[in-house]
């Protein structure tokens, strides 16, 4: 009985051999000889700046356990913009590549049509709420030349950023730990109205801009507002609009009530007459 169990040990062993030999080997060897055309980089890339065939090449590796989303094609990366840093070597995966303009102020990167970023100048401490403005905040822009003003146009402003005079991120939302310098505010972009905008600018060159916050990480209210601001400056620069919205308004609520009003009136007549007559 041992030598029978001996002999089937051997001959599942041979069997296994003959399976590793003839079909897992050459399976594997196939696939480590076998050739993969991929993009590599050949000069460095930093985040941010695009992929061309100055700084990258088309060239042939082994194809074993290559990464799934690895670039084949120069025309399939071209133009496109590094989201990391990339050294010399490196393979292009689809994760470190992006079709829009990489940049560390992420809301520049999705301005609404019809509206513009512009910058205005935190010319006093005071005058730029004290280094506390966030990127989202809400803001009233006053005017002041020989008297303070409030400016309808400016009344609620959204902040896309907060910059130092070297034009770098502040973020006053994080507190400077002891060895480090804590960061001075020195302009201020917003999202505009080309209207506001030209406002904006006239500030700038004439008095000084004094900021004061609305809201703050409240989204509902700050859409509100800023549809509020939108209407304001329909009601000023575009009020043949506003009329030709309001005109349409009235002919749809005439045109919704009409049927109503019709149903009333056959129900009424239909009523007169049914009704008994009174004797």
């Amino acid at each position: 009985m041992k030598l029978n169990n001996r002999f089937i040990f051997g001959i599942l062993s041979l069997l296994l051999a003959a399976v590793i030999a003839f079909v897992a080997l050459p399976t594997i060897a196939r696939q480590t000889n076998g050739k993969e055309e991929i993009v590599r980089i050949t000069q460095p890339v930093l985040k941010g700046e695009q992929i061309s065939s100055e700084n990258a090449e088309v060239v042939e590796v082994g194809g074993y356990n290559l990464p799934s989303n690895i670039a084949h094609q120069l025309s399939d990366v071209n133009g496109l913009y590094a989201t990391a840093d990339l050294a010399v070597g490196d393979y292009i995966l689809t994760s470190k590549i992006s079709s829009v303009p990489v940049s560390s102020d992420v809301a520049l990167n999705s301005i609404p049509s019809g509206k513009v970023a512009i910058s205005l100048t935190v010319k006093t401490l005071a005058s730029g709420l004290s280094d506390k403005l966030q990127p989202g905040d809400i803001i009233r822009i006053y005017h002041f030349l020989d008297t303070a003003a409030e400016v309808p146009e400016l009344r609620f402003v959204k902040v896309l950023s907060v910059t130092d005079s070297d034009g770098i991120n502040v973020d006053n939302a994080k507190e400077p730990t002891e060895d480090e310098e804590k960061q001075q505010s020195a302009t201020i972009t917003v999202l505009a109205s080309p209207e506001q905008a030209k406002i904006i600018t006239g500030l700038e060159n004439d008095g000084v801009a004094h900021v004061a916050l609305i809201s703050r990480n409240n989204d509902k209210l700050a859409d509100e507002l800023l549809a509020e601001q939108d209407k304001t400056l329909q009601e000023i620069y575009f009020p043949e609009t506003l009329i030709e919205e309001e005109a349409a308004d009235t002919e749809n609520s005439d045109a919704e009530g009409e049927p109503q009003e019709t149903v009333n009136a056959e129900t009424a007549q239909s009523t007169n007459e049914t009704a008994p007559s009174a004797e």
